[in-house]
């Protein structure tokens, strides 16, 4: 095994003379155990949510995006959550500081996000879309919503039956049920019974009590390949690399060494086997630890290029939410979309102030 430690090109990891950077990841993602979401986990820690509602195309994911940018820019701690089934749009935001987020609930899994305790405000775009055009195009969106839904089936039966049976033996104890980074998990029912061996890392995490730890993924699926987040998360972070057969041990031996350490650990899933952890990330230490070069697809097992039949599906499916956009966008009067966002990022603002002072 080998091992290579990289330093971050600013001194602690923060460059302390810009405005903070923005953190991407996927907090769902679409794997060969089915459509995987991990936030109920994370909305434990959130204390208030806005949830746009509406049709795809509406400008929801803009709104969440340009909100985001400009909170990024006034100097917020800013992660940015890109939608698994579209990785080139944003399926929320989360303003770190305050444990708040700006969710767009079509992007995400449904009627699994929401958290007892946690405030909701929720914002309709439906209201800025003609209601005549809509009615008159129901049943296309009716037809359109059924393809998109067996379109994204079948691409999960194709990441079951080509990446299902990877087993790596030596590196997994006794199968069970347990998988404490995921203690919420949310699978969708074609892989509900889907039983197989998990990493002997649980053991390690079931000890981490004093630890806050949160899991999320950095590679999103689509037509082209894998979009490959890691590099540009890590940039500011010391980096420990692990190489060879024995990586898979040495991150299980970190993991157990964690549990002392009482901080925040963030945990890095691989895309397709979320049994298996490719990073784990210490904020707080501004260090990453992580299975060979986070730039190079190959090294976390995701070099081999899609079949045809994945390529395929992926290509019609995202071709059938392009035309369920459209028919959306030709409705919506972006005008009042965005107003909508000017007040929707004033009133933020003005309840991020409000909880300064009353924090102070």
């Amino acid at each position: 095994m080998c091992i290579h430690y990289t330093a971050s090109k600013f001194q602690g990891g923060k460059d302390m003379g810009n405005k903070p950077s923005g953190r991407h990841y996927f907090a769902e993602g679409i794997t060969n155990r089915g459509y995987i979401s991990l936030l109920p986990n994370m909305m434990s820690e959130w204390e208030r949510t806005y949830v746009l509602m509406g049709g795809p195309g509406t400008g929801k994911s803009t709104t969440i995006k340009m909100i985001g940018l400009d909170l990024l820019d006034r100097g917020y701690e800013v992660d940015f959550l890109r939608s698994a089934r579209d990785p080139d749009s944003m399926a929320g935001v989360l303003i770190r500081r305050f444990n708040w987020a700006i969710l767009d609930h079509y992007e995400i899994a449904p009627l699994h996000w929401r958290a007892p305790g946690v405030i909701e405000h929720f914002v309709d775009f439906s209201k800025y879309c003609n209601q005549g055009k809509l009615e008159q195009q129901r049943l296309r969106v009716l037809e359109l919503e059924e393809k998109i839904k067996r379109g994204q089936q079948r691409i999960g039966e194709i990441l079951a039956e080509e990446f299902g049976g990877r087993i790596r033996e030596r590196f997994y104890a006794k199968a069970d049920e347990g998988r404490p980074w995921l203690p919420k998990l949310y699978a969708s029912d074609l892989f509900k019974e889907a039983k197989g061996p998990w990493s002997k890392a649980q053991d390690a995490l079931k000890k981490i009590q004093k630890s806050a730890v949160q899991s999320f993924f950095l590679h999103g699926i689509n037509p082209e390949g894998w979009l490959n987040l890691a590099p540009y998360f890590l940039t500011d972070y010391d980096q420990i690399r692990f190489d060879g057969e024995e990586a898979h041990e040495a991150m299980e031996w970190v993991l157990q060494e964690a549990e002392q350490l009482g901080q925040v650990i963030d945990i890095v899933l691989h895309p397709l086997y979320p049994d298996e952890i490719l990073g784990i990330v210490f904020p707080e230490r501004n260090l990453a630890i992580w299975q060979g070069d986070p730039e190079h697809l190959e090294d976390q097992g995701l070099g081999c290029p899609f079949s045809n039949d994945l390529k395929k599906a992926l290509l019609d499916t995202q071709r059938l939410r392009d035309k369920l956009k459209a028919i959306y966008t030709k409705t919506v009067d972006f005008d009042q979309v965005d107003s909508m966002k000017t007040d929707l990022l004033n009133s933020i603002l003005r309840d991020m102030d409000k909880k300064v002072h009353t924090i102070d």
